[in-house]
Order: C-alpha cells, then sequence, then structure tokens
C-alpha cells in the first residue's frame, strides 16, 4: 500500500520534499486496534511508528506489572526515538491508546537515513527533545498534582492528536493510563461532566469546552505543549 502525503504526519511534513521522497518507499500504512501493544518494555524496537491517526501511550512498566503513563504520541511525532541514538531497546511498553492508522518503517533503514540525511536527523533530534520534555513534566505531574487536574491534563493531549472532539475511551483504560482506581476516574470524571466540559458514556468521551477544559488542568499541560511549538512549530 502507498505511503499517504507526507502532511498526514506533522513531524515528516517537516521534511524538505526530497527527503521525504527517500523514506516514502519504505513507509508502510497500518492500521492500529485499540490497546495493540507495539513495543513492550525493554525489547526491541524492530520499527518506528509516525502515527496518521491514532494515539499511542509510553507506559513505565515495573517488574510487578503495573505501568503508569509516561508519554502520548500522535500525529506530531514518532515513536521508537531511542532506536536511532543508540542501542534500539524500548525503555517502555507502547500501547495503542486511540485506534486508527500509523505509517511504520524498519529501524535499521530509518538509523542509515538518519546518518546519510542532517535534515531528517534534526527533525528526530528535535522531537526527541520535545518528547523528553513531556517525560519529565508528566512524572512531575504525576507526583504533584490530584487526580482531577491530572485527567484534565491527559484529556486535552490526547484531543490535541485526534481529529474531532470525541474520544473513545473506557474509565478502566483511563484509570491504568493515570495509574489510579477506576472509580477515582469515574468520579471525577462526573465532576468534569456536571461542570459541563466533557461528556462521558460507555467507551466514550467527548469535549464541550476546551476553553474551560483547559483552565481546569494544571500548568503541566502549557508547560509541554510550549515546549513543542518551541521546537518543532
Amino acid at each position: 500500500m502507498n505511503a499517504p502525503a507526507m502532511g498526514s504526519n506533522r513531524l515528516l511534513s517537516r521534511l524538505p520534499r526530497s527527503d521525504y521522497k527517500r523514506l516514502a518507499p519504505h513507509l508502510k500504512l497500518m492500521s492500529c486496534e485499540l490497546g495493540l501493544v507495539l513495543y513492550e518494555a525493554r525489547q526491541p524496537i524492530e520499527f518506528v511508528y509516525f502515527p496518521l491517526s491514532c494515539a499511542l501511550s509510553a507506559i513505565a512498566v515495573a517488574d510487578n506489572g503495573d505501568g503508569i503513563e509516561v508519554g502520548t504520541i500522535g500525529n506530531e511525532g514518532m515513536a521508537g526515538l531511542t532506536a536511532y541514538l543508540g542501542p534500539s531497546v524500548s525503555p517502555n511498553r507502547l500501547v495503542v491508546q486511540i485506534p486508527g492508522d500509523t505509517l511504520r518503517i524498519e529501524t535499521k533503514i530509518l538509523v542509515a537515513e538518519c546518518k546519510a540525511n542532517a535534515a531528517l536527523n534534526e527533525v528526530l533530534f528535535r522531537h526527541h527533545q520535545a518528547f523528553l520534555g513531556q517525560i519529565t513534566q508528566s512524572i512531575a505531574c504525576n507526583g504533584l498534582h490530584p487526580v482531577g487536574k491530572r485527567c484534565c491534563r491527559w484529556l486535552l493531549m490526547t484531543h490535541d492528536r485526534v481529529d474531532g472532539d470525541e474520544l473513545p475511551l473506557t474509565h478502566e483504560f483511563l484509570a491504568i493510563m493515570l495509574a489510579v482506581r477506576r472509580p477515582s476516574v469515574t468520579e471525577n470524571l462526573q465532576i468534569l461532566q456536571d461542570q459541563g466540559l466533557i461528556f462521558t458514556s460507555r467507551g466514550l468521551i467527548k469535549i464541550t469546552n476546551r476553553t474551560g477544559l483547559e483552565a481546569a488542568a494544571c500548568e503541566c499541560y502549557r508547560i509541554v505543549t510550549s515546549e513543542y511549538d518551541r521546537l518543532l512549530g
């Protein structure tokens, strides 16, 4: 299947057209279902992913299997950043949080292209900086802020990475992402719904007042988005 237009992924769209054309034959379109695990923590990265319409969660996993999300990736970026920096082993589990399409490329091909292509290397390095900033802020947020504000931040970051206002998410999945009990998520989502910021039903959360949701979130959302804007425009 032919690769979609480069504009479908904003990171790829930053490349000069000639550089994108070099990559295009190696980019394969893949459809991702909710909950699909693309990488396991501490396992080899065979493919790098450039999301188009899906959103991915990077989850730090403990030895007992418990985990917490440390980063979200959508059509602004790519998954598998460590592969082009050194040993291609994933530090986190990578899970599909919003179903949709992604482009994937073999790690070894992308690594070779980075060595020969200064423009590609620069774009990926800038994204790496932005994503590290997101991980750092997520860790701080998880330790410093209450569940309600963390929930708002998470919904906003996910909303940024999908088309439209409807997020196909269950309370259980959101609880896993925030590393809290499901009743806590349900309680906080109900508060947001009572405030007119969202509408929630089985398997669906709809953003109804984006401005109000931003006001209810902690400063972490603003810090992360500002850093992405600074580095990637």
